[in-house]
């Protein structure tokens, strides 16, 4: 599955940021989430290698040229964010490549644009959303896997109730063959996942296997089940090609 302790690092920095911004912090719990977050941003040993920070949502800032750091200091915040958000696109188009369903080039900028807006929304790694992509359909927008439907074979039964509680519109099985919302509707109940059951393995095994199966898992457990390390094992290969 590559390096379970990098996986571990990754998910747990992101639960961090997550807590912070989603959440109300309380006085009393303060030195509680600074040790938290102290111990996930220290460098952990894995033999003889050490995991260091990593983007969690966002593609390295490129160095800046002299026009841009001659700009005012907000112009050049948005030409900054800007940037950042053109080089992820174009990093999740060049990984959309190695779908097993080709897809035109067009369509590609597409989906690597919906991907990296609903990843960013949701606070997740937008290289782990093409990698689930990836393995749950092979990038084809009409994939079926018995009554899963969708980049991200959603139950339509599923798909329905999530765009209930976000007020987003259904319009039948065919909202799951439009990309935007079919990720976009992935992502929501992903992240519903995570809020019932805790943390990222168990909402990525629930994501599959239904919350009610994993709701007794460990999180060791649920980190070990097939669907979870083949997932994890494609975000692996993508984050050592584009990363």
């Amino acid at each position: 599955m590559g390096n379970p302790a990098g996986h571990c690092y990754r998910l747990a920095l992101r639960c961090a940021r997550r807590a912070l911004h989603q959440r109300q912090i309380h006085a009393g719990s303060g030195v509680l989430w600074v040790l938290v977050i102290l111990v996930t941003l220290v460098p952990a040993r894995v033999g003889s290698s050490t995991l260091r920070p990593s983007p969690v949502l966002r593609a390295p800032k490129p160095a800046a040229p002299a026009a841009r750091a001659a700009a005012p200091e907000g112009a050049a915040s948005a030409m900054d964010d800007r940037g950042d958000a053109t080089d992820t696109i174009a990093m999740l188009a060049a990984a959309l490549q190695e779908c097993p369903n080709a897809l035109p080039p067009a369509l590609r900028l597409r989906l690597a644009q919906i991907i990296h807006k609903e990843s960013e929304h949701y606070g997740y790694d937008p290289l782990f959303i093409t990698a689930l992509v990836q393995v749950e359909s092979g990038c084809s927008l009409t994939a079926r896997g018995g009554e899963a439907l969708g980049l991200v074979q959603l139950l339509p039964s599923t798909a329905r109730e999530v765009a209930r509680r976000a007020g987003l519109p259904w319009l039948g099985e065919r909202t799951l063959t439009e990309p935007s919302m079919s990720i976009r509707l992935a992502l929501r109940y992903l992240d519903e996942l995570e809020d019932q059951l805790g943390d990222s393995y168990r909402a990525v095994a629930a994501y599959n296997l239904g919350p009610a199966r994993v709701a007794r898992m460990s999180t060791h457990r649920a980190s070990r089940t097939v669907y979870v390390r083949k997932i994890l094992s494609r975000y692996e290969q993508l984050l050592e090609q584009y990363a």
